[in-house]
């Protein structure tokens, strides 16, 4: 099995603010792409051809097909689908880490990433072709990652190795195949292989989240937003490819807050009752001024896969100013291609108030799929003060965007509302 160079892992956080970039590293040099996400995987790769019809040129290689050709060529198809799953991982987060940090290579004046031989994983289309077990493995790992400290993408050098236990040659920085095949016989899954030989480093498996999946927009998915006697539940659904939503139950939970903070224990349901089994958006009326409220959504698959998500938590005031987006609108999640939005919102405050403060706040998060900010973290950041029809810039690929408004009254009541969500997709 071929050598891999250890690398030192270097586990930098890599920080996701609205205007995303990623930190040089040492000796850094011009990227062939301007790839930069650690959640989704690159679309090409440059590779410098040293054999085969194509040798001494560099080629743009489809990043799924190059995965899949390097995965036949560096692990049997024979062995347990937990190693081919495990082996799709490094395999692909290997020429990924060299995609973000790049070494400067170049033949004739075009860069490259990788080599397609020993000095880095053997690439040969010409001779090696993925077998159904090996694309199957890809398939299920795609969006996988082993992340470092903030979710940085690490090389994964493997080794042949010896045929000892499990796990007993493990330095942090490879995997080793043959006592990690003696992993799969003792009944590891690959995660578990996975943390096995690169956990040494506080490193951290991450995947996308579960199949079917409810973002919600509004309330969005952190926070406590206040609302009067009613508040409209708008969520957007995601099914797994091949499938479809089946069924769906909307409920109104609610319970009483503590010093005034919804982060509560326990939550009942609501009295009185409210549920739904129709699409987004829905609005639930009578919420009684003092109590929480939260909406869960009970979402089941034509595969029989369900799955429950909870909104952020809300604060009933019937007294309490509102923000209603139109621009993004509330309730949708809009891929964008522009670098720059307009924010546009209506204003409502209870009879003899009036907006005396208005604080409008951008949260941003990492696309966690191609279009896709269903469980995404989302992180606060910066704060302005404007009036409906405000732009907002710098939005960066491969992050989803969205914007709390806080408004004040001349009553001191305030509210919080958020808008719609807007995705750059990768580039």
């Amino acid at each position: 099995m071929r050598r891999r160079l250890a690398a030192i892992l270097v586990l930098t956080a890599v920080l996701w603010m609205p205007a995303a970039s990623i930190a040089p590293v040492a000796q850094a040099a011009v990227p062939c792409t301007s790839w930069g996400s650690s959640r989704i995987p690159p679309t090409t790769i440059r590779v410098y051809r040293t054999s085969g019809p194509q040798s001494g040129t560099v080629q743009t290689v489809d990043f799924r097909t190059y995965v899949g050709v390097v995965l036949a060529a560096e692990f049997s198809a024979s062995w347990p689908a937990a190693i081919l799953q495990v082996g799709a991982v490094v395999v692909k987060e290997y020429a990924w880490y060299y995609v973000i940090n790049p070494r400067g290579g170049s033949v004739g004046g075009n860069c490259y990433d990788v080599a397609d031989n020993t000095n880095d994983q053997i690439y040969w289309p010409e001779s090696r072709s993925p077998s159904a077990g090996e694309l199957a493995a890809i398939d299920a790992t795609w969006y996988e990652t082993i992340g470092g400290g903030g979710g940085t993408v690490i090389m994964t050098g493997y080794r042949s190795g010896n045929n000892v236990g499990c796990g007993t040659d493990a330095d942090g920085y490879h995997l080793f195949q043959a006592s990690a095949r003696n992993c799969a016989a003792g009944g590891m899954s690959a995660d578990q292989i996975l943390l096995t030989y690169f956990g040494a480093y506080s490193v951290s498996i991450w995947k996308p989240p579960a199949r079917p999946a409810t973002l919600f927009e509004s309330p969005g998915a952190a926070g406590t937003v206040t609302a009067g006697a009613s508040a409209t539940a708008s969520w957007t659904e995601e099914v797994a490819t091949g499938s479809s939503v089946a069924s769906r139950k909307v409920t109104l939970q609610m319970a009483a807050p503590i010093n005034g903070s919804c982060a509560v224990d326990r939550w009942l349901p609501a009295s009185p009752p409210w549920t739904s089994t129709d699409p987004s958006p829905q609005t639930a009326t009578g919420l009684k001024s003092g109590f929480c409220y939260r909406f869960v959504v009970a979402l089941t698959d034509s595969a029989a896969s369900t799955t429950y998500t909870a909104s952020s938590t809300i604060l009933a005031n019937s007294l309490a100013p509102m923000a209603t987006f139109s621009s993004p609108a509330v309730g949708t999640l809009t891929a964008m291609t522009d670098s720059s939005i307009t924010l546009v919102w209506a204003e409502t405050s209870a009879p003899g108030t009036s907006i005396v403060s208005r604080t409008l706040t951008t949260e941003y998060a990492v696309e966690t799929m191609p279009g896709s900010c269903a469980g995404s973290d989302w992180q606060s950041g910066s704060s302005v003060s404007p009036v409906s029809g405000v732009s907002s810039g710098w939005l960066a690929h491969f992050n989803c965007y969205r914007w709390r408004m806080t408004l004040v009254d001349s009553a001191g009541h305030s509210g919080t509302w958020l808008s719609g969500v807007v995705v750059q997709p990768a580039t």
